[in-house]
């Protein structure tokens, strides 16, 4: 691919989050507006992706790049020097899928044309999520739309340190069940930022929050335990090396650094309020055909959530019995 003038219109955007890490932005016609991290190693020469977005889907002809890879293969970065994260696709791709829902994964049809050297990682806390019934549990059955088709490389364990060309990347998985079972996070510890997918995000700048989502597929009770991993984990890394930067949250919609130990504390605590019945409903919805229920303490809360009310419902049987579990 020839590299393109910075003049030529794409529908993403770009900034840089750290010393190796860029977060992208992009305009999609459904409304999600994922980031997309790419993260460049030297040794060995990689480019890791977190997620591909929604794959320029119904976008206007007037945008000339849609496609993720042609745009990380062809696009200045002025925060690059710029130049192209990826010039002229030379550096093979690493590609962590932190769950199968569209908005994550409608740009992966890019990355498997013939001869394409990439490598898609998942969560191997529950393989067949992905391979079986993948229309319905990535929503395209429900959206209307082509479902893309991709192999999964390698299904990383829990905790698991990942290499490549069995060199350490000095990236580890989280499995992180809830929004969907096969949510993950992955924390890098060279920069210490950890990746949290659609697990939790603020509600954003615009005029309609941006509520922490679940579908169907979801489960509270997974998705509390996985706080709990998380806030752990964290507070190891503080804990470990107090004289380094605290560690950072990145998460696929709204917040891509903010201080990981105060934002899943916040959370917590919401969910935790939501389950004591203590966050009044201020409206419900029907989606695939279930009861949705929406979640916020105040006009300017900085979180908000949309969930089945059956999973609120099965959260609350559960931490009834069992109280001392939904103590932090």
């Amino acid at each position: 691919m020839c590299a393109a003038p910075a003049t030529t219109s794409t529908c993403f955007t770009t900034f840089r989050l750290n010393e190796s890490t860029f977060s992208i932005r992009e305009e999609d016609i459904y409304g999600e507006h994922p980031l997309i991290y790419a993260k460049i190693f030297q040794d060995p020469p990689l480019l890791l992706l977190s997620d591909t977005g929604c794959g320029g889907h119904g976008l206007s002809p007037d945008i000339e790049i849609t496609s993720l890879r042609e745009y990380l293969e062809t696009y200045p970065i002025s925060s690059n020097s710029s130049l192209p994260l990826n010039p002229h696709g030379k550096l093979p791709y690493l590609i962590i899928c932190t769950h199968c829902h569209y908005d994550h994964i409608l740009g992966i049809p890019h990355f498997t044309t013939p001869g394409s050297n990439t490598t898609f990682l998942a969560s191997s806390y529950d393989p067949s999520f992905i391979t079986k019934s993948l229309p319905t549990h990535s929503l395209c059955h429900h959206l209307g739309i082509e479902t893309p088709s991709y192999n999964v490389s390698y299904w990383a364990d829990h905790f698991e340190k990942i290499t490549y060309d069995s060199l350490s990347l000095n990236i580890q998985i989280l499995h992180t069940p809830g929004h969907t079972p096969d949510e993950l996070a992955w924390y890098d510890r060279t920069e210490r930022h950890l990746y949290v997918g659609d697990t939790l995000y603020e509600v954003g700048p615009g005029p309609e929050p941006a509520p922490i989502m679940f579908p169907k597929e979801g489960d509270l009770i997974d998705y509390m335990q996985s706080l709990r991993t998380l806030k752990s984990f964290i507070a190891a890394q503080n804990e470990e090396y107090p004289s380094r930067p605290r560690v950072k949250i990145g998460c696929a919609h709204i917040t891509s650094s903010v201080d990981a130990a105060e934002i899943v504390d916040e959370v917590q605590a919401l969910f935790v309020y939501i389950i004591e019945g203590k966050v009044p409903i201020a409206d419900s919805m029907k989606q695939r055909g279930e009861i949705c229920d929406f979640y916020m303490e105040a006009k300017d809360a900085k979180f908000c959530v949309r969930v089945p009310r059956r999973l609120v419902d099965d959260a609350r049987r559960f931490y009834h019995k069992h109280p001392a579990l939904l103590s932090f």
